[in-house]
């Protein structure tokens, strides 16, 4: 009798302990499996860290290259701009400085081009000082007979002598209507803007 209570107890313990073995190989089997899924998560925000760091890191990079880019180009269009302009200024004064029969030849032309674009009228001619020997109402007269023939003949012209002019001339109608600004520093101006636009498109 007590043979098979021995035996009984020694199955229920035996039973008992696979039991317990189960439960604790399941509990350290779950404990591996929570231990791996947490470094894997504490990998993946690692990761993820990362990646944010190396695109914050990338934008900050782009950001420090584009400012440096328009610096370098700010510096280069103020430095263009002041070459562009040292330039214009100096032909200005070679212009102002031109005397004799090119200077002559350039109020000619300068006189019938504005004149070609006017038409016959009664206009008010602003020249420099220095020219008004040259630029007199005969001499306006016969510039519109070369341009416009006939034509020329319903003009009237009256000469205003400018100290600050440099060259050039300056029509405008007597009613104020129309103008044709040809002096030197304006046809330079004109140039000047188109050399901009080139210089722009490149």
């Amino acid at each position: 009798m007590e043979n098979q209570e021995e035996r009984l107890r020694q199955e229920i313990l035996a039973d008992a302990r696979k039991k317990a073995e189960r439960i604790a190989a399941k509990a350290a089997a779950e404990r591996d499996q929570a231990l791996q899924q947490s470094q894997q998560e504490r990998e993946q925000k690692r990761q993820s860290r990362l990646e944010e760091v190396r695109q914050e890191a990338a934008r900050q990079a782009r950001s420090i290259q584009n400012s440096i880019g328009m610096e370098v180009r700010r510096r280069w269009l103020n430095k263009r701009e002041e070459a562009i302009n040292e330039f214009f200024q100096a032909v200005l004064i070679q212009a102002g400085e031109c005397t004799g029969q090119r200077r002559q030849d350039s109020l000619c032309f300068l006189a019938e081009e504005a004149l070609r674009a006017l038409s016959t009228g009664a206009y008010r001619v602003e020249c420099a000082s220095a020219d008004a020997a040259l630029v007199t109402e005969k001499w306006l007269f016969e510039r519109a007979i070369a341009v416009l023939g006939e034509k020329g003949r319903g003009c009237a012209f009256s000469v205003c002598p400018r100290q600050e002019l440099s060259g050039g001339l300056s029509f405008q109608s007597r009613d104020g209507a129309l103008s044709f600004d040809n002096t030197y520093r304006n046809r330079l101006n004109d140039l000047r803007e188109a050399l901009r636009r080139m210089l722009a498109e490149e």
